[in-house]
């Protein structure tokens, strides 16, 4: 409800008079999130098709998981962070990319489910926000009209970014054992299971060599496990 330039004045304003004890690169980087990165997703929402809002190069059709609206799962990440948009309806950039939103797609949810849900939840939910970051960055729903790579990751990513892994219930080193993180099993699964997609994007070649380093007998592990995370997610709700 502001608009950009408001914004953008005063925190040019608040950083003159905070100079001594505001590093500039901080504020530098602020203003030009709200110069460049909105600017640029509502200017692509203007000139976007009607039928964007239901794009889904993946072909994802598995519903939105329950603990989404709840925060009641072991994933320490998820819970965290889901737990907080309940209370606030916010949460930053990096957690709805490469935490709520990678999890969507690595786990193949419905990129319309997911949208609805940032909809519902967050504080910003307001179409051209939702539809750019969600189906577009997050999903890659669009098959690559605003990002030029899937956002996908595996736990390691977010081992390497955040302390949530240090309290978890799942190894963020496994990704076929029992107690494996559900976003490794997941990532390798994303990948194998869409790898004719993804071969021919240029940015993925050498992350889909990693795949094929996989042995035969451990991918099918892997891909047994994501299939019967999701009986298990249903059995729960029925």
């Amino acid at each position: 409800m502001l608009h950009p330039l408001e914004v953008v004045q005063a925190a040019q304003l608040a950083y003159l008079d905070n100079s001594s004890d505001w590093e500039l690169n901080s504020i530098e980087g602020f203003i030009r999130q709200v110069l460049g990165w909105r600017e640029y997703m509502h200017g692509v929402y203007v000139y976007l098709d009607d039928d964007y809002s239901e794009r889904n190069w993946f072909n994802h059709t598995h519903p939105l998981p329950a603990f989404y609206w709840t925060g009641d799962t072991q994933m320490n990440c998820l819970h965290q962070i889901l737990t907080q948009v309940k209370q606030i309806g916010y949460a930053h950039h990096i957690q709805r990319l490469m935490v709520l939103n990678n999890f969507a797609m690595i786990a193949g949810i419905s990129p319309q489910e997911l949208k609805d849900w940032f909809h519902a939840a967050f504080i910003d939910g307001y179409d051209w926000v939702m539809q750019t970051n969600v189906i577009g960055m997050g999903q890659f729903a669009d098959g690559g009209m605003i990002a030029s790579k899937p956002y996908a990751a595996s736990a390691n990513y977010i081992n390497n970014m955040s302390d949530y892994c240090k309290n978890c219930a799942y190894n963020h080193r496994q990704r076929s054992t029992d107690n494996a993180c559900p976003f490794n099993f997941f990532y390798w699964d994303f990948l194998a299971r869409h790898y004719d997609l993804l071969k021919n994007q240029p940015r993925m070649t050498q992350i889909l060599r990693n795949l094929e380093r996989i042995s035969f007998d451990e991918l099918q592990i892997i891909r047994s496990k994501a299939s019967d995370w999701h009986t298990t997610q249903s059995e729960t709700v029925n």
